[in-house]
C-alpha cells in the first residue's frame, strides 16, 4: 500500500487538489495520500525543500513524494537567468523514497551533497504541463506504485539544475545565519544547528540584539519568558528559532508587509 505525500500551492479553496488526489484514487491502488503541505506561497521552492527535508525521515521506505512547485517569483519567470526548465520534470530516489518535482532545484536543496541517479520524465503533450500534477505526477506515481525501476520510468541525465542554500558561518566574534523558513505561526527558523551553534559558541557567551531586545540565553521552550516576549531555541528539527511567546516574531522583526522573499540575516556575538 504506497504513500504518497504532496506538497503544492495548490491551496485549498479551488478545486485542483482534491481533482489530483482523485487522480491519485484511481490510478494509484491500495494509495494513501498525506498532505505534507499544500499551502506554498510564492512559489518558495526553499520553503518546499525545507519541509520535505524535515519530514522525509518520518515516513517509510518506498513512499512517494510529488512536489508540484514550480521556480516562479513576482509573476515573472527567473528560469531563463539561471537554465530553470519548468516544463521538464524529474524522478529520483532519495533515503530509499521517491522524489517528483519540476527542474527547479528542489533535489540538491534537501542535501548539498546529493549523488543519487536523477531521471528526466517524458509526456507526450505540451498541454500536460498546464497541469502537471494530474497530467504526468500521477502516472509516475502509478508506475512507482506497480513497482517499475525509475530507468523505465524516465532517461537518466545529469543536467539539472542544482542550487544551494547559504551556509551559516562564524569567527572569532560572531557568528552569522539566515532565515531558511518562516512557519504559520510567525517564527523565524535560521540556518544555525544546535551542532553548529555550541562549537562556535564554546565556554563563551552570546548575545543576540533585536529590535528592542537582546537576547543571551537558549529556552528550552515558548513559555521561559512572559507572553509578548522575545526568545530563542533550538526547534524540533534541530534549527536555532526566533520566536514570541505567543505572538509572531516575523511581525516583530518585519513591522511591514514587505514579503516573505527578503532574507533576514541574524548576527549572534560572542564575548567572554
Amino acid at each position: 500500500m504506497p504513500i504518497v505525500t504532496l506538497t503544492t500551492d495548490l491551496g485549498y479553496r479551488d478545486p485542483y487538489l482534491a481533482i489530483v488526489k482523485a487522480g491519485l484514487l484511481q490510478k494509484v491502488r491500495e494509495v494513501q495520500i498525506i498532505d505534507l503541505s499544500c499551502d506554498i506561497k510564492d512559489n518558495n521552492i526553499s520553503d518546499a525543500a525545507f519541509i520535505l527535508k524535515n519530514s522525509i525521515d518520518y515516513f517509510p521506505e518506498g513512499t512517494i513524494h510529488l512536489v508540484g512547485v514550480k521556480f516562479i517569483t513576482g509573476g515573472k519567470t527567473l528560469g531563463a537567468q539561471q537554465n530553470i526548465d519548468n516544463t521538464r520534470y524529474l524522478v529520483t530516489q532519495y533515503k530509499k523514497q521517491f522524489v517528483v518535482c519540476p527542474d527547479n532545484g528542489l533535489i540538491t536543496l534537501l542535501d548539498e551533497g546529493f549523488s543519487e541517479k536523477v531521471y528526466q520524465v517524458y509526456f507526450e503533450n505540451p498541454s500536460q504541463h498546464n497541469f502537471f500534477l494530474k497530467n504526468v505526477f500521477i502516472d509516475v506515481a502509478a508506475q512507482i506504485g506497480e513497482g517499475k525501476k525509475l530507468e523505465e520510468i524516465g532517461v537518466e541525465t545529469s543536467d539539472y539544475y542544482k542550487a544551494f542554500q547559504f551556509s551559516s558561518f562564524s569567527n572569532p566574534d560572531n557568528m552569522k545565519g539566515k532565515s531558511i523558513y518562516i512557519d504559520d505561526f510567525g517564527n523565524i527558523i535560521l540556518n544555525i544547528t544546535k551542532e553548529q551553534f555550541y562549537k562556535a559558541l564554546g565556554k563563551r557567551k552570546f548575545r543576540i540584539v533585536l529590535p528592542g531586545t537582546t537576547i543571551n540565553k537558549i529556552s528550552e521552550t515558548y513559555d521561559d519568558v512572559k507572553v509578548g516576549d522575545a526568545l530563542v531555541l533550538f526547534n524540533g528539527f534541530g534549527y536555532l528559532e526566533i520566536a514570541m511567546n505567543g505572538k509572531s516574531a516575523y511581525k516583530m522583526l518585519y513591522p511591514r508587509d514587505v514579503g516573505r522573499q527578503f532574507d533576514f540575516n541574524l548576527t549572534i556575538e560572542f564575548n567572554d
